[in-house]
This record gives C-alpha cells, structure tokens and sequence, in this order.
C-alpha cells in the first residue's frame, strides 16, 4: 500500500509504519462534543526535506510559524487523495518530528463550537413598542423574523393599552440563520426547517440597548420660503418625535423637565461660505422662546455641533427645536441626533424595544442542541458546514445502502464484539423543561431495556420553562396587576420557547397565536426523529468488526447511509472506522428490521 502525505502542496517523506486513521461519524452524538475525524500521532523522519517544509522547528532561537498553529495537508493512499486535513505539529526529537491531522469539519464550524457567543450578539434589531403598535404575527417584510405575536402576557393587553404593550418575540430560524451567515457556514436542517420555522422566543424583559437610545433624522431638504428643514426619522427614542409642518418638520421633546442633560448632535451641510452664520437652531416652549443657536460654515460649508446646548433648559418641558437653514444644503449626508445620557437599565413604554439583550444569555452552540433535542436531530459534519439529520433519514436509506458482505474478514462464528450498550443511558431518560409550579408536567422520558443501567437520569434539560400556566397553554405571563390592581408590573415567569399556531374562524379570519401544547416532550418523544431514536436505543446491539475496505470505500463514507452485512442479515449505522494499511476495525449499531 501506497501513503502519500503533503504539506504545502509538497510531499513530506514518510517513515516505513503505516498511518493510523480514525473516521468518526458523532452518530446519535451531542453537537456541543461533535468531533473530527482524526489520525494517530504520524513520525515523520528528521530528513532535510522535513525540516524544510516543517520550517526548522527545533532550530534554537528560530520561532516557526507552524509551531501552536494548525496547517494545511492532504493525505493520499493508492494514488486516491482521501481528504483535506488540518495539521499539526506536536514534537519532534532527534529522531524525527511527530504530526496530527485531523478532518471531516470546517474550520468555521469548529469555530462556532469553540466561540462563547451569546444568541443575544445575533438580534441587532429593535421595534416601536407603544400603543399604536399593531400586531404583525412575527413577520418583517412578509418574512419570519421578529414581531408581535399575540399570546397570553398574564393580563389582558388589549384593553390596557395605555399601561402595556405585548412584548414581541423572535423567531428560531431567523435566528439560526443570523448565526450561520455570521460564520460563514451551512447548517442544512432538510425538511425539519418547516418545523423550526414555527419556533418563537417571546421575550420576557425589558432590558434598555443604549444603541437604542437615541433619536436620529435625517435631513433631506428646506422649504423654500421659510427655510425649514425637513426630516426622516431614521431611530427614535422615548418621548421624540417629528412634528410635520406644512412643507418643513420640527422637533418635540416631551417631559424634557426630567432629563438632567442631553446633547445634540447637528451636522448640516450648506452651500454658505466659510466663517458665515448658516443655521439657525431655535428652541421654545408652549410660552416662549427659551434660546437661539447660531451655527457657522466651515471651509466646505458644514455646519457642526456636538454636546450640550450653550444655554439653561433643565426644568422646561414640551420644548420645540426648530432648524432652519439660510442657504441651500449641500453635497454632505446632513443629520441631527439627540441622545439622553441619563440611561435607565429598563425600556419605557413608548419607546423603542430592543431584541438582543431580551433575548435569553444561551449560547449559540447550547441553542443549536436545544433546537436538535427537540426534533431529535443530530448533526453531520461537513467541509462546508453541518446538516442535521434523524434516525429516521439514516433508516430511510436502507434502499442507498452499501453492501459490505463481502468485504468482511470473519473472525469466526460472531462479531469479532459484540455489546449490548450505546451511549450513556439509563434505563429511563428524561426530557425536562426548567420546574414551573403553575404549569402542568411536559416533560417525557425515553426507555432503555438494560436492568444493569442506573434506573433514571436526565437525558436532556431545556432552559425554558414550560408554557401552561395554569393550564393555559398560550401563557406567557411576565405582566401582573399590583396588589391593589392599579399598576402593571413586570413578572419573572421564565424564559419561554413557543409554537406559531395559525387558526381562522368561520369568516375566514386569520388568528395567529404563540402556543406551547405541542412541544411537550411526552408528545414528542413519539414524533418526529424522537420516535425512531427511542426504537433504536431501546435494546441497542453493536458490533465491531475488521473490513477490507479500499480507498474508495473510505473516500465515499456518508454517515447517513447504512451498510449492509448478508452474515448478519442486518442493515447498519457507522459509528467509527479505525483504518490501518489494508485493514479496518468498524464499530456499526445495528438499525431496525
């Protein structure tokens, strides 16, 4: 047998010991410990070749740029290149130096495991919350997103506008998808998509975004006859708006009086020449005139002002600013902004609403497998990416099935092993969702026929706590009367994940509401790839056993198709291939009749 390994494009010299490799599938596994496929330790010989592409690792005072960092190699065998890899370099002694590689998962992939990144960092994005706000059923611009849904918030929302507003809630797949193109990766979800595209967070809080907190428009012409600027309100903040005049807009600032600064930032280009007074900035309230700043030109006609206001207005409230410009605006984006330095940690109704910090602190990798758990997928790795399968697609594959039989080396009348464990089980394997004592159970367990098992243990934990509150399936309630039923106040009911449920009455209405009653785990685990991994870790049987198995055998594994073995008459999952020269021990779990 032929081995061929290339660094740089260059082929290395290889000792005369044939290379280790260990194929991985991470079949059944949690993403959050999915793994590469990888190679045992590789001794390369201290030839003058080596230490060249190697780029003189042990020569004293020289630091290799390949020392604590990964490059690229390719790995042949017979002329068959049978991956890409990932190398690096371990040791090396008087005798040669010893590499690793390792295959089968993109760097970005491993990336996005290896990142603390909270799914908070995924949703720059804010809405209008007041009483105005209509609801949009989760949809920005016909598309699933971030919006307003109606459900349940603990009190009647609709008849208490002028107290609350439903908070909004952000859709799983937007979010999935944020966070793959962040990376640059694939995550194929198949069909499942459909699913996950139903998938709400409603958010719980009210956590300011000081990003959020801040009014800005835009300036985009002057009436001609009395000079006023007019505006496009780009952001906006409490208690700021645009007042519309007849051809030239105004600023209001309401309840100013409880501001104890502000700033405003005006940049206004003009056509005036340098040095001249070209804006007039004027504030005044309902009764007068409370201070008039001029703004002069700079060498290319801008106008400029950053900071405070050069006179006295705390203590006004309900104060105009009125901008108008003498000459004609010029070439330069014009703009003013006016930010309240005074940040609460809280958002006021009839402000903006910001969604990232609302969302729950999970992390991305902890989302993904929470995603997974409850569809009862796995991931695949890839060279671009992850797709997420179910049992159920490796079952369905029985018909693509590749025929091992022959290429069997028989050890006698069985497996070479056999056993009867997969995994780290109990006998019974719970599904949970965080303790609720308002809400009825939704948790659900799967069973493993092995009496020497531990009797019970928690399989899986999802941080949100189930809906149905008091038998309310549509509950999501984090709003609550005071004691003495005058004030809304804000109630800690847990993070929630929530179903889209869409209905129309008998004219044909559509009612869009969030739901929890079908992510219970007791009906899932009957449903979906839940069903079929119950089946298949119920009584689990596991063989290994030694194939010849050619490159083009090795080049052309696909997890997600089974193999088929005429000894045993049964159809098989990859779970692992250890290959070494013409031999390869595979460890296989057998799939269902």
């Amino acid at each position: 047998m032929k081995e061929e390994l290339y660094i740089k494009g260059e082929r290395v010299d290889l000792s005369d010991g044939e290379i280790t490799l260990n194929f991985k599938s991470n079949l059944l596994g949690d993403i959050s410990k999915i793994t590469a496929s990888n190679s045992y330790t590789i001794k390369l010989p201290r030839t003058n070749k080596n230490i060249r592409l190697l780029d003189f690792p042990d020569v004293a005072g020289h630091e290799s740029y390949m020392m604590r960092d990964y490059f690229n190699a390719e790995y042949y065998r017979n002329g068959v290149k049978l991956f890409d890899a990932k190398a690096v370099l371990i040791s090396c002694s008087e005798d040669g130096f010893n590499v690793a590689l390792t295959w089968g998962m993109s760097e970005k992939f491993i990336q996005l495991m290896n990142d603390d990144k909270s799914i908070q960092e995924f949703a720059d994005m804010a809405l209008p919350w007041n009483s105005s706000t209509t609801y949009d059923n989760g949809l920005v611009d016909g598309q699933l997103s971030h919006g307003y849904i109606r459900h349940n918030a603990g009190i009647d929302v609709d008849s208490n506008r002028d107290k609350i507003f439903i908070h909004p809630s952000v859709n799983c797949m937007r979010l999935l998808e944020e966070i793959a193109s962040y990376y640059g990766l694939t995550m194929d979800w198949g069909s499942y998509k459909q699913y996950i595209e139903l998938l709400y967070l409603p958010l719980i809080s009210q956590k300011a975004n000081p990003k959020y907190n801040w009014f800005e428009a835009e300036i985009t012409g002057i009436d001609e006859d009395t000079q006023g600027v007019q505006l496009r309100q780009v952001n906006a903040i409490q208690n700021i708006r645009i007042i519309t005049g007849n051809d030239w807009n105004d600023i209001f600032i309401r309840n100013t009086s409880n501001w104890k600064d502000w700033e405003m930032d005006l940049c206004i280009s003009t056509t005036a020449p340098a040095g001249k007074n070209a804006v007039e900035v004027m504030i005044f309230n309902s009764t007068h005139v409370l201070g008039i700043y001029y703004l002069k030109a700079d060498e290319l006609g801008v106008c400029r002002h950053k900071g405070s206001m050069p006179f006295r207005l705390e203590g006004y409230s309900d104060i105009t600013i009125q901008i108008t410009s003498i000459y004609r605006l010029g070439t330069i984006k014009s703009y003013v902004k006016i930010t309240d330095p005074d940040i609460t940690e809280d958002v006021a109704y009839g402000g903006v609403y910001p969604i990232g910090s609302n969302l729950p602190d999970i992390s991305v990798v902890d989302f993904i497998k929470q995603i997974c758990w409850l569809f009862g997928l796995f991931a695949i790795k890839s060279d671009t990416g992850v797709s997420f399968i179910s049992v159920n697609k490796i079952i369905d594959n029985k018909n693509k099935a590749v025929d091992w039989s022959k290429k069997l080396v028989p050890t006698g009348w069985t497996a070479k092993e056999t056993s009867y464990t997969f995994g780290d089980f109990a006998q019974k394997n719970y599904f949970r969702y965080e303790e609720n004592e308002n809400a009825k159970s939704a948790d659900g367990y799967m069973v493993v026929q092995n009496k020497t098992l531990d009797y019970e243990k928690d399989l899986v934990k999802l941080p949100y706590t189930a809906g149905g509150d008091n038998g309310d399936m549509r509950a999501v309630p984090y709003f609550k009367w005071s004691d003495d039923g005058t004030i809304v106040e804000l109630e800690d009911c847990g993070d929630r994940i929530m179903q889209l449920v869409i209905s129309f009455d008998s004219q044909g209405k559509e009612d869009a509401r969030l739901d929890f009653s079908d992510l219970k785990f007791q009906n899932r685990v009957s449903r979906f790839g839940l069903s079929s991994y119950q089946d298949l870790i119920k009584s689990p049987f596991v063989i290994k056993d030694t194939f010849r198995l050619t490159e083009i055998d090795l080049k052309n594994i696909d997890y997600s198709i089974p193999v088929y073995i005429e000894r045993y008459a049964a159809f098989f999952a990859i779970i692992s291939i250890r290959s070494q020269g013409d031999y390869s021990e595979c460890e296989l779990l057998k799939l269902l009749s």
